[in-house]
């Protein structure tokens, strides 16, 4: 197992079952088992030495995750109900869980997700038309409302954008070394 995680190939394919098992738990779970999973996630980056380059990735794609989504619930896009975060003077921010899944994402930039990085149209246009089945997913599992469809719509077409400048700064910073 320990020359399987050591070998490139097989980080990816641990970093990508990992961020699968992420998704379920912080969907499924919550915050409790979104956060045991990610603390792997993390364990995983730093034994393998990889948490100084993942860490800005992780950084920007956290606070991306905690603006998008919580400004997707103002929107009235989703609605994630008692999971949202309430702190005073009425401000209410996205739940913790949907931000551990965004940190997640930016620990598989340079791993699972490099070969979408490698293509960012691609890897945009997948990942947007995928986010909101990802979302109705979520729904089935009462993690959150979809309060339309219309608004789906609007996501993916956001998530497109946001990936394609992602994908595309990733892939400059990452083939510049």
């Amino acid at each position: 197992m320990i020359k399987f995680l050591t070998g490139p190939g097989g980080y990816k394919v641990a970093n990508a079952l990992m961020m699968k098992a992420a998704w379920l738990c912080c969907v499924v779970g919550g915050a409790s088992y979104g956060a045991a999973a990610l603390a792997c996630m993390f364990a995983l980056s730093i034994w393998r030495r990889e948490f100084a380059q993942d860490l800005p990735f992780v950084l920007l794609l956290g606070s991306i995750g905690l603006c998008l989504d919580t400004f997707w619930m103002y929107a009235g896009v989703l609605d994630y109900g008692q999971a949202a975060i309430a702190l005073p003077l009425g401000i209410t921010l996205a739940p913790s869980w949907i931000i551990m899944l965004w940190l997640a994402v930016g620990l598989s930039i340079r791993h699972s997700l490099y070969f979408l990085v490698t293509r960012p149209l691609f890897g945009a246009l997948l990942v947007g038309c995928g986010s909101p089945l990802s979302y109705l997913t979520g729904e089935r599992f009462g993690a959150v409302v979809i309060p339309s469809l219309e608004g789906m719509v609007v996501l993916a077409v956001v998530w497109i954008a946001l990936f394609y400048v992602v994908f595309s700064r990733a892939k400059t910073q990452l083939t510049a070394v």
